[in-house]
């Protein structure tokens, strides 16, 4: 009940009065819950973010030698953020883009950085050497297969010299 001197409930007032003056039947808490929401996702996005720009696992290669028509070297570095084993995939390919050698490397538990060398055993004269990736739980996902020539062996891994 309104008496002299206020101006009672907003809820009754005119529409060009509750306009002037910012009144709505909005309830009170709606602002606060979008902001809580607002917050939230924003959150969310902070989290994947900082995982995708900061993986626990990260590798590269440092280079390659050709060392003969059945053999390269490959050098790589790999950075743990986590102690445990890690699992790379290497392989070496010839001038038509096709694979000549390819492995799967395990390496054992580490943390920090940790540079490796490996040396691979080619069906033919390697051109260039890559790392395909490292996982710490087996290979990583999307990593493509060996791609030899039709016809050719895959040799085994890794490179021993003859005789050995």
């Amino acid at each position: 009940m309104s008496g002299p001197g206020t101006a009672g409930d907003p809820s009754t007032w005119p529409p060009h009065i509750r306009a002037r003056y910012g009144v709505s039947d909005r309830p009170r808490w709606l602002p606060w819950l979008l902001g809580a929401l607002l917050l939230g996702f924003l959150a969310a996005v902070t989290i994947v973010g900082w995982r995708l720009a900061n993986p626990a696992l990260d590798a590269a290669i440092t280079g390659y030698v050709t060392v003969s028509d059945e053999r390269m070297t490959l050098r790589y570095e790999v950075q743990r953020r986590t102690t445990g084993p890690a699992t790379c995939v290497l392989r070496s390919r010839a001038e038509d883009g096709f694979d000549v050698g390819y492995a799967t490397v395990q390496l054992p538990p580490a943390q920090g950085r940790t540079s490796h060398v490996f040396e691979m055993r080619t069906a033919y004269r390697p051109f260039v050497g890559e790392l395909l990736g490292c996982g710490a739980d087996g290979p990583p996902p999307g990593i493509p297969g060996a791609q030899f020539r039709p016809g050719v062996v895959p040799p085994e891994q890794p490179w021993t010299a003859p005789g050995a």
